[in-house]
């Protein structure tokens, strides 16, 4: 995947914010905001049924989706 550099005017408290939160979360705020941005609907997209759409972000972004599932597995006998 390419990437390119973006400049952004977002005013020092909410700089100051989002630097605390990714510290505390082990990312980068340009891991971050690339895992925002993916996130939103693409417009070609159905949007996701209330009940499902309530559900989407319950996990951490840095989850890894096929441990989880092991996880579940484990647990659940799934």
């Amino acid at each position: 995947m390419s990437t390119n550099k973006l400049t952004l005017s977002i005013d020092a408290d909410t700089v100051k914010k989002a630097k605390r939160y990714v510290a505390a979360h082990g990312t980068s705020l340009s891991r971050l905001l690339t895992q925002y941005l993916a996130s939103l609907p693409d417009e070609t997209e159905k949007p996701l049924p209330p009940r499902v759409g309530r559900l989407a972000g319950v996990l951490p972004p840095q989850t890894d989706t096929e441990e989880y599932k092991a996880h579940l597995h484990s647990k659940h006998g799934l």
